[in-house]
């Protein structure tokens, strides 16, 4: 275990010295990460409600929980842009035409990462659980990943920390708790990702009813 948490450290470090936004796109790539997770573990067709599957499917949902938070602070990485702002010489508005758009960009992908995931993860729960379940992950999913966006964006932690140092984890979550600053902070940020859901839903779902319309009228012109 050591020598992979070791290997993907190495791998970070060298890919981020590429250049200007590759550490962006090294970002991005660990935002693909809980996709591809979702995709590989909950089909979309209900699945056998069996005493092992459950067992499997609770390790498999607990695995795409952990790496979630990496889609969501890709959008945190504005920070970076504010911070270019305020202490380069470059004008604000070369700034906002040149590298804001990459930031949103980034920003916008990194946001449907995680808001795919999402959906996905509460399928999951509604067909193998119930609704009770799925509407508690509406809210608990977005608490536990504005969790980890702290831990990666304040305390500096990564996903394979809590396999190497579970203890720092522990205590940084704590420090949530005891200062009230940080706790108003994150509860903007759970709000934000619930909205952020939300807004994904509305539009996948309109998006879905056009081209089934469009299928219907296809097959059955009139």
């Amino acid at each position: 275990m050591y020598l992979l948490v070791s290997g993907i450290g190495q791998f970070h470090d060298a890919f981020v010295k590429l250049g200007t936004f590759w550490w962006m796109v090294w970002n991005a790539i660990l935002a693909l990460i809980p996709v591809g997770l979702s995709i590989l573990f909950f089909k979309r067709q209900e699945q056998p409600r069996q005493v092992i599957r459950n067992v499997t499917f609770g390790f498999e949902m607990a695995l795409v929980l952990l790496i979630l938070p990496n889609a969501p602070y890709v959008a945190t990485d504005l920070v970076h842009f504010l911070e270019t702002v305020r202490t380069g010489d470059t004008s604000l508005w070369k700034l906002l035409g040149t590298e804001l758009p990459i930031y949103v960009t980034f920003v916008m992908f990194g946001l449907a990462s995680y808001s795919f995931t999402v959906d996905r993860l509460l399928h999951a729960l509604r067909m193998r659980f119930g609704g009770g379940w799925a509407w508690a992950g509406i809210f608990g999913i977005p608490l536990l990943s504005s969790i980890g966006v702290y831990l990666g964006r304040v305390a500096r932690y990564n996903s394979w920390d809590v396999l190497t140092d579970p203890q720092g984890i522990i205590q940084s979550s704590r420090t949530v708790v005891d200062q009230m600053k940080i706790a108003k902070v994150l509860i903007g940020m759970w709000f934000g990702l619930i909205l952020v859901h939300q807004v994904y839903r509305t539009f996948h779902d309109g998006i879905r009813v056009r081209m089934e319309e469009w299928s219907a009228t296809s097959r059955y012109p009139r």
